[in-house]
């Protein structure tokens, strides 16, 4: 039998490091905070269920829904509920974790949220939020000027 060489470790660590990425080091990557290198809207969120990425927009309205299953929290982009573009979605356990009530805190504000983007029973792109850390208030953009 053949001895290893450190080359052909330093192979087998390579190829072991490229299927851990490829199976999700990205997603866990972005929750910790690290740059994701797409900006949606929320009206483009739904062209990309199943990615993690982040969704920047204004929360038009937000729901602290006490008595539905699980007491969640949303934050919906954009247009009020129902006709919101994507929602944000907190589960009561993670609402402890928020200086503030996260149905104030945003209301009204660009936020930019980093998670996992998936669909709702209506079919409206949501993303679950487990770390305040995931929701960054911005300024606005600028809209451009016109001569």
């Amino acid at each position: 039998m053949k001895s290893r060489t450190p080359q052909d470790h330093h192979r087998v660590r390579f190829y072991l490091l490229a299927i851990v990425a490829g199976c999700g080091l990205h997603s866990l990557l972005a929750i910790a905070g690290v740059k994701v290198t797409q900006t949606l809207t929320g009206d483009e969120a739904l062209q990309h269920l199943d990615e993690t990425t982040t969704v920047c927009g204004t929360i038009a309205s937000a729901k602290y829904a006490v008595g539905a299953p699980g007491n969640p929290t949303y934050l919906n982009f954009d247009r009020p509920y129902p006709n919101q573009s994507c929602a944000v979605v907190i589960a009561e356990s993670t609402r402890a974790k928020f200086k503030a009530a996260p149905e104030k805190m945003f209301m009204g504000k660009w936020v930019c949220v980093t998670g996992l983007i998936t669909s709702n029973y209506r079919g409206k792109a949501e993303i679950a939020v487990s770390d305040p850390a995931q929701i960054v208030v911005k300024d606005a953009p600028t809209p451009p000027a016109t001569n």
